[in-house]
């Protein structure tokens, strides 16, 4: 869908670096991407930007791409009108973040479970290994790429590295609650897309 998308805005040839904030009046999610119909100033119209968590009520800032008539979305089983293809404004480079200091020791540490920082710290040693962290799950995307998306933290940390993200096509827990999970640690893993991953955990498996 993405290598889609990309084609359409090369083939289109409009790349405005015209910023936009608007308001979401509609919002919906399928194949990778949100598609969301906007207030911008008096105007009213639908964009498509990479899949995030949005909801009505929500402003948002983004930057025009191209502009599609009468694109269909076979996803969504529907055709727009009119579409903007669109993309994060620009950011000015983000403050560096303090150095935590290490701390290998998970808060949930017991018999059988490894740490996040020890993950982190010796995936050439663990890398296609199948694993068990315990932690809270602080954030999940549902259908990405095919896939859930499960952040995780155990309260670990090395070298400002502590959020561990684990793929799986099982039911995603709940936000907030402390889990078992388990799966295949992969290193370097690139999805593309600017999606890379210095350690992941796929085919993940989740129980409290």
């Amino acid at each position: 869908m993405k290598k889609t998308l990309l084609s359409i805005l090369l083939s289109v040839g409009l790349y405005a670096s015209t910023n936009h904030s608007a308001k979401v009046l509609e919002t919906m999610s399928s194949g990778g991407y949100t598609y969301m119909k906007v207030q911008d100033k008096n105007n009213n119209y639908w964009i498509a930007m990479t899949q995030r968590d949005v909801k009505v009520g929500d402003t948002i800032n983004y930057t025009e791409q191209g502009w599609m008539k009468n694109f269909h979305s076979k996803t969504l089983n529907r055709t727009f009108d009119s579409i903007l293809f669109a993309a994060n404004q620009t950011k000015k480079a983000p403050t560096a973040k303090p150095t935590i200091p290490s701390k290998m020791q998970s808060d949930y540490q017991e018999k059988g479970v490894t740490s996040i920082a020890e993950l982190f710290a010796n995936r050439d040693k663990y890398a296609g290994k199948i694993i068990t962290v315990k932690g809270k799950v602080t954030k999940t995307s549902s259908t990405i790429m095919n896939l859930n998306w499960i952040h995780i933290q155990d309260g670990s940390n090395f070298q400002n590295m502590n959020d561990l993200v684990f793929t799986s096509t099982q039911e995603v827990p709940k936000v907030g609650s402390v889990v078992y999970a388990k799966g295949k640690l992969i290193k370097d893993k690139d999805f593309g897309y600017g999606y890379f991953y210095p350690v992941i955990i796929q085919e993940a498996t989740f129980k409290k």
